[in-house]
């Protein structure tokens, strides 16, 4: 299975320039990125200045500007010397970004410079939706999602690699570095010191006695998910260099270190080598009477001459090197087919990204004729200024144009009936300015009974007092006659001022 990794970031542009790189790549590679493919962008132009665009259309609590997939293959799926099979990571990349992130823009960045020296695709997506400006769904940024897409597109090109193999001599990347630059790694010093130990040993038994005498301590162990297997622990020590700390953890499972090291393997190991020891104990017993024999036969056999020999050397020597050019011939004759399918996918994907494109233009086209079309066909729209009435001091009313607005009523003619569209115009400015005065009498009625309220309040608190004026007498309370007097008399006012400026009832 492909491998893949995902992660958010709100640096889109760095993003970008990080994975184009410049100048050469890792592990000092003339070329960084082999295939470089765009999906809803244009080449030539910079991808960061394009995604920018829907990036300040995007919410500004919207943080996250690109998704960065990592999709690596393993040689098994993918040969990194063959161009072809780069050009095939770099199609699953785009494909990928395609079917599960419609309507962004992507870049493809496919690469071989990494460590292990795997292809491999940097897929930079865009998190703002071109139509939508939203971000993408929690399960386009969620890994097993991701992983699973991955699969199904990579699926569709070649058998993926399940993984389960077993490896013969596990290392990681960072005991492979520390052989390159020279230094010490302890557990290649107790892989040594365990084959060394098999090898002078004819059991299993013998050979956990002699690693303990070479300095490593064994356990065995067995479990329902693993079986049987080792503990290995180096305990010798001495092998470090001086001054370099020694970890205080130096145990590892057989199971950890490679299928040379496991239960399985070891005691394959021995039972084959008991039978070897089996046979040379059969041969050494009957090599007396062989010998015997062969004494005999050799005086009545006749032997086979140089010209003989010399012939069925000759038919064995081109009898391999047969078998070896029909191997190479199926090689290659797999390879070219395998170059036919990944041809023939990329002219059938070529052939439907142009379907895709003329559909595009046609309904555009179809689009552009219909929005003509329908320009042509429109009437212009009748419209008539839009009035108001102002009256004047000396009662007249006059009407003002303050703008147009479309004519609802027209004579039979298709002329506009202006005494229609007055008297309409005056109806809703009388409906308007009654609204407004019932509205404002209704704010005077409340205000009135909070006053009311008050009013009541202030002469509870006076009789409670009983505090008297200058001339001794009481405070004179006021009554509600005299605030209801006050609120008409405010209502009456207010009408007349409104009916002083335009219509009224």
């Amino acid at each position: 299975m492909a491998y893949s990794r995902v992660t958010r970031t709100a640096f889109g542009r760095d993003a970008l320039e990080y994975a184009a790189g410049h100048g050469t790549g890792h592990n000092q590679n003339e070329q960084r990125n082999v295939y470089v493919g765009y999906v809803n962008l244009l080449p030539g132009i910079d991808p960061a200045d394009q995604m920018e665009v829907y990036w300040n259309r995007a919410r500004k609590n919207h943080k996250t500007q690109v998704l960065r997939i990592v999709q690596s293959f393993s040689t098994k799926e993918l040969n990194p010397q063959d161009e072809n099979d780069i050009l095939t990571a770099n199609l699953i990349g785009q494909e990928f970004a395609q079917k599960y992130y419609p309507d962004r823009q992507a870049v493809v960045f496919t690469q071989i410079d990494g460590k292990s020296g795997l292809v491999h695709n940097h897929v930079i997506v865009s998190d703002t939706d071109m139509i939508s400006s939203k971000g993408c769904e929690k399960e386009q940024y969620h890994f097993p999602k991701v992983k699973e897409w991955t699969n199904a597109v990579a699926g569709q090109y070649f058998e993926l690699d399940s993984g389960v193999q077993q490896v013969e001599d596990k290392t990681t990347q960072t005991e492979r570095h520390k052989r390159e630059i020279g230094e010490y790694v302890w557990k290649d010093d107790l892989k040594e010191r365990i084959t060394s130990a098999m090898a002078s040993a004819e059991s299993e038994q013998e050979w956990m006695q002699n690693l303990v005498r070479t300095g490593v301590n064994i356990e065995v162990h067995d479990s329902k998910k693993r079986g049987r297997y080792y503990t290995y622990e180096l305990v010798d020590t001495s092998q470090f260099p001086a001054g370099k700390k020694v970890p205080q953890n130096l145990k590892s499972r057989s199971y950890k270190l490679g299928t040379l090291y496991d239960s399985d393997h070891v005691q394959e190991f021995f039972k084959e080598k008991e039978a070897e020891l089996e046979l040379e104990r059969k041969r050494h017993g009957s090599r007396a009477d062989a010998d015997a024999s062969s004494s005999v036969t050799e005086k009545s056999k006749p032997q086979a001459s140089g010209f003989e020999k010399a012939s069925q050397e000759s038919d064995t020597a081109a009898a391999a090197a047969a078998v070896q050019m029909q191997r190479k011939r199926e090689k290659e004759e797999e390879k070219q087919r395998l170059k036919e399918e990944v041809r023939k996918k990329m002219e059938a994907r070529h052939a439907r990204e142009q379907a895709e494109r003329e559909e595009a233009l046609r309904r555009k086209e179809e689009q552009r004729r219909r929005e003509e079309e329908q320009i042509e066909n429109r009437k212009p729209s009748q419209t008539i200024p839009s009035v108001r009435t102002i009256r004047g001091e000396d009662g007249s009313i006059r009407i003002e144009g303050v703008g147009k607005r479309k004519a609802q009523f027209h004579n039979p003619d298709g002329s506009v009936d202006l005494t229609m569209e007055l008297q309409l115009k005056a109806d809703e400015e009388r409906r308007r300015r009654n609204a407004k005065r019932e509205k404002d009498i209704g704010i005077l009625q409340t205000d009135g009974c909070r006053l009311l309220d008050e009013v009541r309040d202030i002469n509870q608190l006076r009789s409670r007092t009983g505090k008297k004026g200058k001339k001794g007498s009481s405070r004179r309370q006021i009554t509600g006659r005299e605030v209801a007097d006050r609120i008409d008399r405010s209502v009456q006012w207010q009408e007349r001022k409104k009916n002083d400026r335009g219509f009224g009832e």
